[in-house]
């Protein structure tokens, strides 16, 4: 890859960014999107100050959203960007919180101002650039390894219910949660799928990436302290046997690969898991009627023009 290509991630700051940042980090010119920018000091201590720009952006807030595109397109100048990682996630397990604009707030940080994002920097994707949205196999409700930690799959009563997080109230908060959480990546996918069919093939390529159940990572930092110990110390071990369990270095290159080499997805709205196979993904998420429905409200919500 040459080094005037740029790539634009969020969630850098560990787990599966940071490994795959680390990989990224020889070939070329990255800007990355952190909470609090003293947190990625790291970040800094492993890649040139001409190599990589750190900028403030909060994806529970939009006006912080537009800030970080206006930045960037300030940073940028005429040159563009040659792809796009929407890695961070959050996972919350204590009930319902609402973001900054009054969404639940996993919509909001996994998925509403990832399209905010998008939708702002897409006049400024190079030809053949490619966006990657961060998935997982808990948006299926036949995924066998996400039942097993709770995950029922992701819900879809209608796009304003799960924008407000309204989904199964039934069940005890803390499914409802897991079930928020689900649902935030089966957005992912659906706004994936969506934009594959509004965005030609030659101008910027849509994927999805499942990088598998990653021990180890702060993922489960909301969790028990038992939750929060098995997953650092415990799961690792089983992942050596269990499938459907990888590591962030093993699903950063496969992440890396997916931004960095054009002739392996040649196409749009693909979806990949941590061994850098094509696999399906749920009904659901392959219902336009919801993909559309999702993408109209979203339009809506961060009152952007499509």
């Amino acid at each position: 890859m040459e080094t005037s290509q740029t790539i634009l991630m969020t969630g850098a700051t560990s787990g599966l960014g940071l490994n795959t940042v680390k990989q990224l980090l020889p070939h070329i010119n990255l800007i990355v999107g952190v909470r609090n920018p003293q947190q990625a000091d790291h970040l800094r201590s492993i890649m040139s100050k001409e190599r990589l720009i750190i900028l403030p952006l909060d994806l529970d807030s939009l006006d912080s959203v537009r800030q970080f595109a206006a930045e960037t397109l300030n940073y940028l100048g005429s040159r563009q960007l040659s792809g796009m990682a929407l890695n961070a996630g959050i996972q919350i397990t204590t009930g319902l919180e609402k973001s900054l604009d009054g969404y639940e707030r996993t919509f909001a940080s996994n998925y509403l101002g990832h399209f905010l994002l998008v939708c702002l920097l897409l006049p400024i994707l190079s030809a053949n650039a490619v966006v990657v949205s961060t998935v997982s196999g808990t948006h299926d409700p036949n995924d066998f390894l996400a039942r097993l930690f709770g995950f029922r799959g992701g819900f879809f009563p209608n796009a304003e219910a799960v924008a407000q997080g309204i989904l199964d109230t039934s069940v005890s908060l803390r499914q409802q949660c897991l079930d928020r959480y689900a649902t935030s990546k089966l957005c992912n996918l659906l706004f994936t799928y969506e934009m594959a069919r509004r965005v030609p093939t030659d101008k910027v390529r849509f994927l999805a990436f499942d990088p598998g159940l990653m021990p180890g990572t702060r993922l489960a930092r909301d969790r028990s302290a038992i939750e929060r110990f098995a997953w650092k110390y415990l799961l690792p071990v089983l992942g050596l046997f269990v499938p459907g369990v990888s590591s962030p270095q093993r699903s950063a290159h496969i992440l890396y690969r997916l931004l960095t080499n054009p002739l392996i997805a040649q196409t749009t709205g693909l979806h990949f898991d941590y061994r850098l196979k094509q696999t399906g993904t749920s009904k659901d998420s392959r219902r336009e009627d919801y993909q559309r429905e999702l993408y109209e409200l979203s339009i809506k919500l961060s009152r952007t023009t499509n």
